[in-house]
C-alpha cells in the first residue's frame, strides 16, 4: 500500500528539531545548573521534545510495515507521541506559573496531576482496546474517537497557560513582559496542520521551536533582573516608568527603601555575608509587597517599590508590614546581624513629574527618615569614620 506521508520531509522535519534541541542544551548547560522548579519544567519540555523527534520517524517508517516488531514500534512510538505531547503542553503551565509567579496553588496542581493520570490511563488502555488510534492488519495507523480529546486537553493547557500570563501581566508579576507567544504561535500552527492533515508531522519540531523562543526570551530578561537578588533592577525601573509616564489613569506610589548599617555588616562579616543579606532583605520585600507592586533592587542596598496604587492607607500597610518582617527577622536572631530600613515614599504624578524628579522626591523622603535612625542609632551611622 502506497503511504499517505513522505518519509524524507518527516525525517528533515525531525531531525532538525533534534538538532536545535542539542544546540539549545548545550548553550543552556550555564542555566540548568539552577535547580528552580521552573528551570526542571522547561529541561523536562526538552527532554520531551527530543524524544518526540526521535520517536516520530520511527512511528512513520514503521507504518505499513508487516510483522509483530514494527507493529509493536508503532504502538509504542505512537503511544510515546501521544503522552509526550500532552506533558510537554502540562510542564510548559508550570513552568510559566513558576517563572511569572514563583509558583502555583495546591488546586492547580491537583487539576493539572488529574489530567495527566486520566490520559496516560487511557493510552494505556488504548493498547488493549483502540479507543484513541488503532493499527490494522498492516500496521497502519488510524485515529479513533479520543483522538480529539488529547487535541481538547492540549488546548485548553495552552488557554490555561494564556490565563496565568494574563493575570500575571494585570497584577504587575514577574517579568511581565515575557513574550507568551514565542511559545503559543508555533505550537498552535503546527497542531492545527498535524490535525487537519494527515501525514504531516511538525508538532514535536514546533515544541522545540517554541523552547528556543522561550529561552531566547530567558536571555533578554537577563538584562532587567539582578543576578544577586533576582528582582528587577534599575534599566526594568525605567522601562517601566517610562510606560507609566504614557498612562496617566494609572495609579502609582514610589517607596525607597535603604538599608540601615549595612556598611557596617560587610565591614565586620564580610562581603559574603554581605550578600546574603541584600538576598534576605530582598524576600522580605517581595513577601511584604506580594502582587501589589514591584521591588527594585535600585542600587548597592537601596531598593525601590513600585505600588500599583495611590491608597495611603494601602502604602502605609505596605510600609508597616516591610518593618514588622524586619523586626520578625531580628527577634529570630538566626544570623549575626539585624536588618531594618529608612523609608520614603510619594505618589507619582504623571502629569506633572518626570522620572527624576519622581526619584528624587522618594530618595528625599527615605533620607529624612534615615536622618531620625540615625539620630537615635548614631553609633551605627556609616556616613562617620
Amino acid at each position: 500500500m502506497e503511504p499517505l506521508f513522505n518519509l524524507e520531509s518527516i525525517y528533515v522535519a525531525n531531525v532538525i528539531g533534534i538538532v536545535l534541541i542539542g544546540v539549545l542544551i548545550v548553550c543552556n548547560l550555564w542555566r540548568f545548573q539552577s535547580k528552580s522548579r521552573a528551570n526542571r519544567n522547561l529541561l523536562l519540555m526538552m527532554f520531551l521534545a527530543l524524544t518526540s523527534c526521535i520517536a516520530d520517524p520511527i512511528s512513520y517508517t514503521m507504518k505499513g510495515v508487516p510483522g509483530l516488531f514494527p507493529k509493536i514500534a508503532v504502538y509504542a512510538a505512537s503511544t510515546w507521541l501521544f503522552a509526550a505531547n500532552m506533558l510537554a503542553v502540562n510542564f510548559w503551565v508550570r513552568f510559566l506559573a513558576y517563572h511569572l509567579n514563583g509558583g502555583m496553588s495546591r488546586r492547580s496542581r491537583i487539576a493539572l496531576n488529574s489530567v495527566v493520570v486520566v490520559s496516560l490511563f487511557l493510552l494505556v488502555v488504548n493498547l488493549f482496546e483502540p479507543i484513541v488510534f488503532t493499527i490494522d492488519e498492516n500496521n497502519l495507523y488510524s485515529r479513533t474517537y479520543l483522538y480529539f480529546y488529547y487535541v481538547v486537553v492540549d488546548y485548553m493547557l495552552v488557554i490555561n497557560s494564556l490565563v496565568t500570563y494574563f493575570k500575571s501581566k494585570a497584577k504587575g508579576g514577574f517579568l511581565k513582559f515575557f513574550p507568551i507567544w514565542v511559545y503559543i504561535v508555533p505550537i498552535l500552527i503546527g497542531g492545527v496542520l498535524q490535525s487537519v492533515f494527515y501525514g504531516i508531522s511538525v508538532i514535536p519540531t514546533s515544541i522545540a521551536i517554541s523552547i528556543a523562543g522561550v529561552l531566547a526570551s530567558l536571555q533578554n530578561e537577563m538584562i532587567y533582573q539582578d543576578p544577586l537578588t533576582g528582582l528587577f533592577n534599575r534599566s526594568y525601573m525605567h522601562y517601566l516608568l517610562k510606560k507609566y509616564i504614557k498612562m496617566p489613569k494609572l495609579n502609582i506610589t514610589g517607596i525607597m527603601i535603604d538599608l540601615n548599617g549595612f556598611k557596617h555588616i560587610n565591614d565586620e562579616f564580610g562581603h559574603a555575608v554581605g550578600d546574603e543579606a541584600l538576598l534576605i532583605a530582598s524576600r522580605i520585600l517581595k513577601l511584604a509587597v506580594g502582587d501589589a507592586g514591584c521591588v527594585i533592587r535600585y542600587a548597592g542596598d537601596e531598593f525601590i517599590i513600585l505600588l500599583n496604587t495611590q491608597d495611603d492607607t494601602k502604602a502605609k500597610n505596605c510600609i508597616a508590614k516591610i518593618r514588622h518582617l524586619f523586626d520578625k527577622f531580628n527577634n529570630n536572631k538566626s544570623k549575626p546581624y539585624m536588618l531594618s530600613a529608612s523609608i520614603g515614599a510619594h505618589k507619582l504624578d504623571m502629569k506633572t513629574e518626570s522620572i527624576d524628579t519622581f526619584i528624587n522626591i522618594i530618595d528625599a523622603r527615605m533620607y529624612e527618615d534615615k536622618k531620625f535612625f540615625y539620630a537615635t542609632h548614631a553609633g551605627m551611622d556609616r556616613r562617620k569614620g
